[in-house]
């Protein structure tokens, strides 16, 4: 019944898809998991924008800009309302699988003109209940999939035109503004390029120009207002690679078990059954590639959780609608798709209610703050990891990423960050610190007015 509906070429039947992934959904909106840590940094960071916090300059975070300022909008939009910020993340992934289908068709990516991968890539954005937090991995995504439209039209002999080496580089670079690491795309599409096609020195400069060409916006703004140095430690030299994993491997690989099966299945009837032409395999290979720098991204970010891994839902989706095209009797491909969407379905939601002990989603959520019945409603300055505590609170000063903060804290003898506390607590006093490593004590001694301003009660400074 599946594969015979969005078989068809109809562009209708992404509507039929769109109302499945709502069907889908609509147990994770009726029955909301709480908030993770990734959407309570994004709510706390574009909270601190909406406050009149210059991002870099007074608001030290090693999140891309594009991301930072996009959760700013959403702030003014939505306030903390998460069911319109998973309303959202749907919509986005939708689109993002009716765009993926739409530019297989028009590239002639399969033998067949057909809606299903549009379908595949939908289910597999469900693989994991917090596909449907709007992530900078998200946003990002989607220029990729731009880029990847880029790169079939540059492969196809018949279209020569340096404006698709440039705009292929501008969707790059504008995904690395949204997630950095995403800068791995760039030599992993030069390597793609130099394989299927005719690369010259020329061509390969025209798309490192337009990579960097948004980068150099933004460095020339930056610069101009005098706050380079800002942008180039916060963002450029702010460890956004290296940060510790949501989610462990064992519990990734338990998530992804049908993924991974039917990919496995994929590979096996491409190589026994496909007859693709020269141009579909070239763009075969290109996906697998595409699939191989995708987790090269994932290794060097240091970074694992599942909705990071949406890069792996068009090549997945790719290799597993071409799997169900190639099946030739009706009632085993029937079977099929209902056993993948099925049992990705039943695994995200068995996961979700912790019914598969292998799958381990504690480290996704921010850890509940020993201060959380006695601090609400209030500006807070946590020197420290504990996130938890902002989930009733407003962050205060300029010091969001702990990471950057804790050089400035732990090195006070150094009078620039000294002048960077002060400044902070000048243009946005905290009404509570939360120090438990006794970090303040150095700091007010050089600042010896917040001695007066604040009064100490245990781990917490509160101010007068």
């Amino acid at each position: 019944m599946l594969l015979r509906i969005f078989r068809v070429n109809d562009p209708y039947r992404l509507l039929g898809i769109f109302i499945m992934l709502v069907l889908v959904s609509l147990a994770l909106f009726l029955d909301p998991v709480g908030i993770t840590l990734s959407e309570l940094r994004a709510i706390v960071l574009g909270e601190s924008l909406n406050d009149g916090k210059s991002l870099y300059t007074q608001l030290m975070t090693s999140t891309p800009p594009l991301a930072s300022w996009f959760f700013g909008w959403i702030d003014l939009l939505f306030d903390r309302s998460l069911t319109a910020r998973h309303i959202l993340s749907l919509l986005i992934i939708f689109s993002q699988g009716a765009f993926f289908a739409i530019l297989l068709i028009n590239n002639k990516a399969q033998n067949e003109s057909t809606y299903l991968p549009a379908l595949v890539f939908g289910v597999l954005c469900f693989f994991s209940f917090d596909m449907l937090s709007l992530t900078g991995e998200l946003l990002a995504s989607t220029f990729l999939l731009f880029a990847l439209n880029k790169l079939f039209q540059e492969v196809e002999f018949r279209i020569q035109q340096d404006s698709i080496l440039l705009n292929l580089g501008m969707y790059l670079g504008i995904a690395s503004l949204f997630v950095l690491s995403y800068s791995v795309f760039l030599p992993g599409t030069l390597i793609i390029l130099i394989l299927f096609t005719r690369l010259t020195i020329r061509k390969a400069l025209i798309l490192i120009f337009g990579f960097l060409l948004p980068h150099s916006l933004l460095v020339v703004v930056y610069y101009v207002s005098g706050n380079f140095d800002a942008l180039w430690s916060n963002f450029y030299l702010g460890n956004e690679w290296i940060s510790g994993n949501l989610i462990t491997f064992s519990s990734m690989v338990y998530l992804s078990a049908i993924p991974i099966i039917y990919f496995i299945f994929s590979l096996v009837m491409l190589n026994r059954e496909a007859r693709l032409t020269k141009y579909q395999s070239q763009l075969l290979q290109i996906m697998f590639v595409w699939l191989l720098i995708a987790i090269v991204e994932i290794i060097l970010s240091g970074k694992m959780s599942p909705s990071r891994v949406i890069t792996f839902a068009p090549p997945l989706a790719y290799f597993t609608s071409h799997y169900f095209l190639l099946i030739r009797r009706k009632r085993i491909g029937e079977m099929m798709i209902w056993l993948f969407v099925g049992g990705i379905l039943i695994t995200s939601y068995l996961a979700r209610y912790q019914k598969i002990g292998g799958i381990e989603y504690n480290t996704l959520f921010p850890a509940k703050s020993a201060y959380s019945n006695q601090i609400k409603g209030k500006r807070v300055l946590v020197l420290g990891t504990d996130w938890g505590l902002y989930e009733s609170n407003r962050l205060a000063s300029h010091f969001y990423d702990w990471q950057l903060a804790e050089q400035v804290f732990t090195n006070s003898d150094y009078f620039e960050n000294v002048v960077k506390v002060d400044q902070s607590f000048i243009q946005d006093a905290p009404e509570v610190i939360v120090d438990k490593n006794n970090l303040m004590t150095k700091m007010m001694a050089r600042i010896p007015r917040l001695r007066q301003e604040y009064t100490k009660q245990g781990d917490l400074y509160i101010r007068n």
